[in-house]
């Protein structure tokens, strides 16, 4: 859910600097990109330098640091030991300030809307810290891996390629009998199961 609405946030960022990129020499482009990689920095990880550096981003282009304290604030509340009480009063505090009027706070406003959807499974989070982080990119790389072996047939051939891309080496070069493989999907299915909220 977060990612989805960081890929929106992103999108917006790539309008706002667009225009402003066409308008630089090819050395101020180069200056631009690592301002931008600076831009994609957590605040505490910044030296003095690059926090000078990227004021000097949000000085020609203001609408980015906006974004930019928007998604380290929220990035921060789901990073800090607190209760789901504790972290729905954040939320709002993020919320309060935004204008669903201004076209630029729309963007930052679609991440309540699927808050607001949501709320409790979002807020469940802050309960145990569980996610189901580690499902879904499992089932990504099996998807990946499915598009990168059209045409491949053997089960086995898939199985070991899965593996070998969750770092599971010695369970793609070990042969197994059915009922080692069952016993493996069922630790493998308990194992994911506790990170699943």
């Amino acid at each position: 859910m977060w990612l989805r609405n960081s890929a929106k946030l992103w999108t917006a960022c790539e309008k706002k600097t667009r225009a402003y990129k066409k308008k630089l020499t090819k050395s101020q482009r180069k200056t631009f990109r690592s301002q931008m990689w600076l831009f994609r920095k957590r605040p505490e990880e910044l030296t003095a330098d690059q926090e000078h550096q990227l004021q000097d981003l949000f000085a020609a282009i203001p609408d980015l640091e906006r974004v930019y304290h928007f998604r380290w604030g929220l990035t921060n509340i789901f990073d800090s030991p607190m209760t789901r009480e504790a972290a729905a009063d954040q939320f709002d505090e993020i919320r309060n300030p935004l204008d669903a009027a201004d076209s630029d706070d729309q963007v930052l406003l679609e991440f309540f809307n699927t808050y607001d959807a949501h709320r409790d499974g979002i807020l469940a989070y802050f309960d145990e810290r569980k996610t189901s982080g580690v499902m879904e990119g499992i089932i990504n790389k099996a998807r990946v891996i499915t598009k990168r072996c059209y045409g491949v047939k053997s089960i086995a051939t898939l199985w070991s390629r899965l593996c070998l891309d969750i770092n599971l080496k010695h369970l793609a070069t070990a042969t197994k009998s059915v009922k080692q493989i069952h016993a493996l999907t069922n630790s493998i299915r308990t194992k994911i199961a506790s990170y699943y909220t």
